[in-house]
């Protein structure tokens, strides 16, 4: 019998005594005088002798009269190793599909002025709603578009709000061609035309990216729970968290007002402004680490470990909690956002300065 046919018959369990002998004397010939059980440790140490045996055989004798023992060798170690691997393969990816967490995506819910309710999530492309002169459409891509169809019949007084969920994000187009970006946990209401009105005024909460479209006549504003920006036309980003130390509104083109706490400052490009409790500060800032979210990313400029996991914890839907003492620690890198849960953890684990447990949708960090 050939040893290609013995060895498959070996792997389905179907050797007789005789073959189980002729495979052991294939060991035996290698001196390892044991039974062929093909357990982990019995290949590690097949493998290792295997080559201890070729580098020997290739110097004192001919290729011929070692060749068919190392060629059986390897057969029963592909076989072993295969089955091995295959094994742990297949438990590593269930085990990764049952725990790991993947990203968030495109959700969130819209409310019309109404009370009509509309899951963006699940619905189809193309126009979702119609009231008062104004057309709400989804596109392809997945943002949604304002488009006033009649000014006469536009209720001025009506409002929508879109909301994102925990691990959901959303891009929308307002009525009079403002783009904004809203991130996870956040939300805008804004009036449904704004027709005839001295003042474009929207509210958020969360976490939001605008490019306002110009208009010297008609002021745009955002209202936060802390602070309120007036601008003309321009490019900015606001983070409004209810559980972060402070409101942040960071400038990218044009200029902006941001008021609070009873004070008054206008930001230049690049500039950031800082409220926290009764501070109200600027500073310079890296704009790309700013917005980074809006891009697909997550970037860490120097953050507490705190609050690199507020963000994680906000794309995922999962609950963090601490074991150790992490207020001297400061983490620095980026990473995709479209990286499933464990994939981010590792990267941020990297830096040697925090290690992760991750149980279901819990994470726990420690030192």
């Amino acid at each position: 019998m050939k040893s290609n046919e013995l060895l498959e018959k070996y792997r389905t369990g179907k050797c007789n005594e005789a073959e189980l002998i002729q495979l052991q004397n294939w060991f035996h010939q290698l001196n390892l005088n044991r039974n062929v059980d093909l357990t982990e440790e019995n290949l590690d140490e097949v493998d290792h002798t295997m080559w201890e045996m070729i580098d020997q055989q290739t110097k004192f004798r001919k290729t011929k009269l070692w060749l068919p023992r190392v060629a059986a060798v390897l057969l029963i170690l592909a076989m072993g190793f295969g089955y091995y691997a295959l094994k742990q393969l297949n438990n590593s990816e269930t085990k990764t599909a049952r725990l790991d967490i993947l990203p968030g995506g495109n959700k969130a819910l819209l409310t019309l002025g109404n009370g009509r309710r509309i899951s963006l999530t699940d619905a189809k492309n193309g126009s979702i709603a119609s009231e008062a002169g104004i057309e709400i459409r989804k596109t392809a891509d997945g943002k949604l578009v304002y488009a006033i169809k009649n000014e006469n019949h536009a209720n001025i007084n009506l409002t929508n709000t879109i909301e994102t969920p925990v691990g959901g994000q959303y891009q929308v187009t307002l009525p009079d061609g403002t783009f904004v970006a809203l991130n996870s946990s956040s939300s805008i209401t804004f009036p449904a035309s704004f027709a005839s009105k001295s003042e474009r005024k929207v509210t958020l909460t969360g976490e939001a990216y605008f490019e306002v479209a110009k208009n010297k006549k008609v002021p745009f504003k955002v209202e936060t729970a802390l602070q309120e920006v007036t601008v003309l036309g321009t490019h900015f980003n606001i983070n409004a968290y209810a559980d972060e130390d402070a409101t942040l509104t960071t400038l990218l083109e044009g200029s902006v007002k941001v008021a609070g706490n009873k004070t008054e400052r206008y930001l230049l490009p690049g500039e950031q402004s800082v409220l926290n409790g009764k501070l109200f500060s600027i500073k310079t800032v890296d704009i790309e680490s700013v917005i980074a979210w809006q891009n697909g990313n997550f970037s860490f400029e120097n953050e507490s470990v705190e609050a690199v996991m507020r963000k994680i914890a906000r794309w995922y839907n999962i609950e963090v909690v601490y074991k150790g003492d992490f207020s001297r620690e400061k983490l620095l890198g980026s990473v995709s956002r479209s990286k499933k849960l464990s994939e981010v953890l590792h990267v941020i684990q990297l830096s040697r300065k925090v290690k992760f447990k991750v149980e279901g949708r819990r994470v726990t960090v420690m030192p």
